[in-house]
């Protein structure tokens, strides 16, 4: 998966900087917005080669719960790159909007996008294979946001369409477009981000009841707590067994509790049950 996500990373980054220098040279707006939003790609292969990085390491005596929010604190810096994205794109589309300098348009602006979404096509269906050859949710969630890039350059090409025919006003307007598409990734990130920071709940407590109840001999549970990302959630809870169950059934019986669990999630990575009798009166 690393070796996937550092060779999509270099086609990226090679995508971005042909957008980003061709626009600077023509002044063209809206590709360097697009130039921009192609580097969110690169941000997400680096945040992903984090994560697949950090998962490999195990706990230890200061990281008992492991290395995974290194990945989270990786996008949160990705975030404050996208919002200076988002400030350099403005920067630069606002003053076009009352006129100013008219891009340079030529048979070579086409040809770079044409061959940047060539390129992007590629990496989407590459990445996309191989996710599915290794299983890998992380790839194909990649891929997908890959394949965003082929619509708004598919947005830059009409944008420069319209400057050919004299509508050079298309060009700032196609560019602020793109930077709204970087500041909702932004946002996603942030959202995810912050959730996972401030251990938001990562699993329903409903449908983790409805798995611990499937096990007959259990009474009930309550303290249903869950916590940490998509893939990598953390689970406690406390479960009742009748007040005459001998403590090493009880036990059996949580180990059978945590292995349904796990069949029905497997992104838990570790689930602590506490063994307790029902409350007086239950």
């Amino acid at each position: 998966v690393s070796r996937v996500l550092f060779r999509v990373l270099l086609l990226n980054l090679a995508v971005a900087g042909a957008k980003l220098v061709f626009g600077y040279a023509t002044g063209t707006v809206s590709m360097i917005s697009d130039g921009f939003h192609s580097l969110t790609d690169s941000a997400s292969n680096i945040v992903g080669l984090a994560g697949a990085r950090a998962s490999r390491k195990p706990p230890d005596r200061d990281h008992p719960y492991g290395h995974r929010k290194f990945e989270t604190l990786a996008a949160g810096g990705i975030f404050v790159f996208l919002v200076l994205a988002v400030i350099e794109v403005a920067r630069s589309a606002l003053p076009r909007l009352s006129g100013g300098e008219l891009p340079h348009v030529t048979g070579w602006s086409f040809g770079v996008m044409l061959v940047t979404i060539a390129i992007n096509l590629i990496v989407v269906k590459y990445e996309r294979g191989e996710g599915r050859r290794l299983r890998s949710e992380l790839l194909i969630a990649d891929s997908m946001h890959t394949q965003s890039d082929v619509l708004t350059s598919a947005a830059v090409l009409v944008s420069l369409a319209g400057v050919s025919l004299g509508y050079p006003l298309l060009d700032p307007i196609g560019g602020l477009v793109i930077a709204a598409f970087i500041a909702r990734s932004g946002w996603l990130i942030l959202r995810e981000t912050s959730s996972i920071l401030a251990d938001r709940v990562a699993i329903d407590e409903n449908s983790i009841r409805e798995v611990v109840m499937s096990v007959p001999e259990v009474v009930g549970c309550h303290e249903i707590r869950s916590r940490g990302s998509a893939d990598h959630v953390f689970l406690d809870l406390h479960v009742w067994f009748r007040g005459d169950t001998s403590l090493f059934e009880a036990h059996r019986l949580s180990h059978v509790v945590k292995d349904r669990l796990l069949a029905r999630y497997p992104q838990i990575k570790d689930a602590i049950i506490h063994i307790e009798p029902p409350p007086a009166g239950h």
